[in-house]
């Protein structure tokens, strides 16, 4: 992505944290992640789901395709090192607002309520974005 395009998230993100409350940014920014989500992955999760016993094998035979996710005790995460969204992970810190992280939000539950085939919700609880030293999502299940 270019700079161009990267300074114009940038302020659209500004843009939205002035004029828009706070819950219509989350929805606005989830419903946008929800569309990087790809339905491969999505019937990747759905197969191991349905070959599962219970939900805990489910974590567990996923976890082996997907390396973000990480349990702690009775709590499911995705957890990520660095900002992996090709869009804004060039951007300097500090020079956009944490709002667009709801995209992560939203392509975690899309993934998790394919796979799942009923509502979940996802909690941002750290964001590199935000100057956190990870990205962390807790996944209600």
């Amino acid at each position: 992505m270019g700079k161009h395009s990267e300074r114009w998230i940038a302020w659209l993100m500004a843009a939205m944290d002035g004029y828009v409350d706070e819950e219509t940014r989350a929805k606005i920014l989830e419903k946008c992640g929800r569309q990087c989500q790809s339905e491969n992955f999505i019937k990747k999760a759905r197969k191991i789901y349905e070959k599962s016993e219970n939900i805990e094998e489910f974590l567990d035979q996923f976890r082996q395709v997907y390396k973000n996710l990480h349990r702690e005790g009775d709590k499911v995460y995705i957890i990520y090192p660095k900002c992996y969204c090709p869009n804004v992970n060039k951007i300097p810190l500090g020079k956009l607002s944490a709002t667009y992280c709801n995209c992560s939000r939203g392509w975690a539950k899309a993934l998790f309520e394919g796979a799942l085939g009923r509502p979940v919700e996802v909690i941002m609880e750290k964001s590199i974005v935000k100057g956190d030293e990870q990205c962390k999502f807790r996944v209600v299940l």
